[in-house]
């Protein structure tokens, strides 16, 4: 038996699983042979120390990159399944942080509230897109939390999709812990403090895009995320992943300059997309032409 196949048998399935999946089957049901479907994954996933969890250890990422990749792929005309960490950055309502909302409203004569007319113009289109997506049902928001969760959720949305390749694709910009506890070795309750230093000893993830790639979905354009904080080793990391798990492309950027420079390693050439200074005043997102690329090599690929 893989390793992968033995994660699935320790760890049961996330609370609302079936639920989620009914969703997902209604979702693609209403897209197949109207638009292409994008997977995008997105925020970070957390690996309980216990079963009634307490306390658990996270993973850097509050779901930016995803979120705005997904505004940009809806604009590309694709229908968006969004797996998300609960509470992360999500598309749309990114742009409107509860202090801007509470500082842009007034009473008015009814004792209603609306927005000044200073910030109409800023919302209205962001409103105004958000529910001609809604309206078009081009959304679909799934949430994980944990690390089992989003496995379990990802590989039936990789199943799900398969059925309706090669249009539809696979972004995987969520942040994946690469250790975990296996349940049965989890403290059932809290933890306490009174029993002095705690000693956890972190098991490896099994490698899922393996059998993602060559299982679930393998009839699927796969584009997935390489983060580094070491120059060097970037492209050789993101070829290294292409190598062993043979996908479609590999998104490589530095945590330092992620929000500015990426690489994109195909198979036979790689490039740097990079922001200019002028595009970075402007506030310009490199989402935007990350999903222009991979939507590019998607339609290639088709």
């Amino acid at each position: 038996m893989e390793e992968w196949e033995q994660y699935f048998l320790r760890n049961p399935a996330p609370q609302g699983f079936n639920a989620s999946c009914d969703q997902l089957k209604k979702f693609c049901g209403q897209h197949a042979g109207h638009h292409p479907i994008a997977l995008v994954t997105s925020g970070g996933t957390t690996v309980p120390l216990e079963r009634n969890t307490v306390r658990f250890v996270d993973n850097f990422s509050a779901g930016t990159r995803g979120a705005a990749s997904t505004e940009y792929f809806l604009a590309q005309g694709y229908a968006v399944i969004f797996l998300h960490r609960e509470k992360s950055v999500v598309p749309f309502f990114r742009h409107l942080n509860p202090s801007f909302l509470l500082n842009s409203l007034q009473e008015n004569s009814e004792g209603g509230l609306q927005l000044l007319p200073q910030h109409s113009s800023q919302v209205y289109p962001i409103w105004k897109n958000y529910q001609r997506i809604m309206s078009e049902e081009r959304l679909l928001f799934l949430t994980f939390t944990s690390l089992s969760d989003y496995l379990w959720l990802l590989r039936a949305t990789t199943q799900y999709l398969q059925q309706l390749a090669p249009s539809s694709l696979l972004y995987l910009a969520a942040a994946v812990s690469d250790f975990y506890i296996p349940q049965d070795q989890m403290a059932e309750h809290k933890i306490q403090s009174a029993s002095g230093p705690l000693t956890v000893t972190l098991q490896l993830v099994p490698k899922m895009l393996s059998p993602l790639v060559s299982l679930w979905g393998p009839d699927l354009f796969v584009a997935s995320f390489k983060l580094e904080t070491d120059s060097e080793k970037l492209i050789e990391k993101a070829t290294g992943a292409l190598k062993r798990y043979k996908h479609k492309l590999v998104i490589g950027n530095l945590l330092q300059t992620r929000r500015t420079e990426v690489t994109l390693v195909a198979e036979e050439q790689s490039h740097v997309v990079k922001l200019t200074q002028l595009q970075q005043q402007e506030g310009v997102e490199i989402e935007k032409f990350i999903v222009e690329e991979v939507c590019g090599c998607h339609k290639k690929f088709t």
